[in-house]
């Protein structure tokens, strides 16, 4: 067991060190032999991803979506979330920023919130506290936890981001989640909100 220190900006940058190197180590497969020319048994089908029919803003707010499951997220998201994500309860332009409320609170990380913030590239929970209490909360859930998620979950793509919230209506809570480094998808690309995006002003009429 990692040994605690007292100094929180010391387990400070020791817990980003630790999430911007953690690399998800993937063993090379074998290539497959081939059948037998005999009579066998019928190959059944493969089994569906873990996470497949799995609790998507829960994965998704621990780092475990994965690239091919990521652009179709939120609508993964919304399926299973129907009255809670039906609408936004709260849409900011500056920074891009869709809020909903949940019916019942979630929990990642350590900690439990009923309020998702969803930016371009991130998914995360505002948690009520400090910042200071809130990461005590994720270290020691760190410590607990028997799935290695550090080394499980992150890697190049992956992230996990904790900060105090500056956003209007946010002030006062602290953000926790996941960054997605997955470019040229935004998880707020959706045609009903296309108010966030700058109509084209046509041009004036060329003068003869």
């Amino acid at each position: 067991m990692r040994n605690r220190s007292s100094n929180k900006a010391l387990f400070g940058a020791s817990l980003y060190a630790c999430v911007c190197l953690a690399t998800a180590q993937t063993p090379v497969g074998k290539p497959a032999t081939a059948a037998a020319p005999i009579a066998a048994p019928p190959i059944a089908a493969a089994p569906p991803p873990v996470s497949v029919g799995a609790d998507a803003l829960a994965d998704a707010l621990t780092c475990r979506i994965s690239y091919e499951r990521y652009p179709g997220l939120m609508q993964e998201i919304r399926d299973e979330r129907e009255d809670d994500f039906s609408q936004a309860y709260r849409q900011l332009s500056q920074p891009m920023l869709d809020v909903y409320r949940l019916e019942e609170p979630i929990s990642a990380w350590g900690n439990e919130s009923d309020v998702i913030v969803i930016a371009p590239n991130r998914v995360m929970m505002a948690v009520k506290g400090s910042l200071d209490a809130v990461t005590a909360q994720l270290e020691h859930a760190l410590e607990q936890s028997s799935e290695s998620p550090l080394s499980g979950a992150l890697d190049d793509q992956h992230a996990l981001v904790i900060f105090n919230a500056d956003a209007p209506g946010l002030e006062g809570l602290v953000l926790l989640g996941c960054e997605y480094r997955i470019p040229d998808i935004s998880l707020l690309e959706n045609p009903d909100d296309a108010w966030r995006k700058p109509h084209a002003v046509p041009a004036a009429p060329a003068t003869p």
